[in-house]
């Protein structure tokens, strides 16, 4: 399906899921690469840029957090193919991105330019386009950070054990965010390396040197987001294992001061003559008053050496 759209004698064509008559139909009208039509037609997943006499062809993989069925989040690769010319820009893709449903909005309604902007260009479009895309990312990478801020507080209120998970999912988010979004730094440094031939002319490498000021802001992003989760990891596993070895120092406890007293009751049971206490009207009381003493005397003893 291909969504035309139109603003300042410039033209957006918009596909999604494209057939391959509707490819050929833009090879033909555009004067296009047979090779350009093949990237359109399949998702390489491979973000790259390639630039040819009157176009430039830009493929992006974009990591995208979305919901998963059980209510946690995941980052999935969405790809978007650009096909940018003179007066034209092709955006191919099969799967929907909020980013451009929003842009097509505000595109339409040409409220994606201020005051002092311009739009001489169909480079200036894809400009306003990219940024729109990076600013969902750095919504995502907001939330995620909103996530690991909520984390931290659980974490302090003693919700160590669940948190392992919670921390683990959002180390999956962070890392396959920063697989699929590696690549855009070089996508962009090319393009402005190549400003001798660019069809835009070198007015355009602000743009370009801004938009890869924004990837970069994006990876501080990632940066601090993962050094933020490695520091409460770190302190998730901390107070975990205090807690943990607190529990067992409890039980060693518990055990060591019951262990004579076991003894104390297994020797009094001996099937034996003369055994002391056992005859006596008060025998039972005396020897559960000798385990008492015993007991204290062992706690007392604990809480000298500060074991306790």
């Amino acid at each position: 399906m291909i969504t035309h759209h139109a603003s300042k004698g410039l033209v957006w064509l918009d596909t999604l899921n494209p057939t391959d008559d509707e490819i050929a139909g833009l090879i033909k009208r555009y004067d296009l690469h047979p090779l350009v039509g093949e990237e359109l037609r399949s998702s390489s997943s491979l973000a790259k840029m390639d630039f040819y006499k009157d176009y430039m062809l830009v493929v992006l993989t974009l990591p995208v957090r979305v919901r998963t069925k059980s209510g946690g989040y995941e980052i999935v690769d969405r790809e978007v193919d650009f096909v940018i010319g003179k007066n034209f820009l092709i955006t191919s893709r099969t799967d929907t991105i909020d980013q451009l449903e929003y842009f097509t909005k505000v595109f339409e309604a040409n409220s994606i330019l201020k005051k002092d902007d311009k739009m001489e260009h169909a480079g200036h479009l894809f400009y306003y386009m990219v940024k729109r895309i990076y600013g969902g990312m750095v919504q995502d990478l907001e939330n995620i950070k909103d996530s690991l801020v909520s984390a931290e507080a659980s974490i302090f209120n003693g919700d160590e054990r669940n948190m392992v998970e919670v921390l683990s999912n959002l180390s999956r988010e962070l890392i396959d965010f920063k697989q699929t979004a590696r690549v855009h730094q070089d996508i962009w440094e090319d393009m402005i390396r190549y400003d001798e031939a660019m069809i835009f002319g070198k007015d355009f490498l602000v743009y370009a040197r801004d938009i890869r000021d924004e990837f970069n802001r994006i990876r501080e992003l990632i940066t601090n987001a993962r050094e933020l989760l490695a520091d409460l990891r770190e302190t998730n596993d901390s107070l975990l294992n205090t807690k943990q070895n607190d529990i067992i120092k409890m039980l060693t406890v518990v055990a060591f001061v019951f262990q004579p007293l076991t003894f104390i009751a297994a020797l009094f049971t001996i099937p034996a003559l003369n055994v002391p206490f056992i005859e006596h009207g008060m025998g039972w009381y005396g020897i559960l008053i000798l385990m008492a003493v015993i007991s204290l005397g062992i706690w007392f003893f604990f809480k000298k050496k500060k074991w306790v």
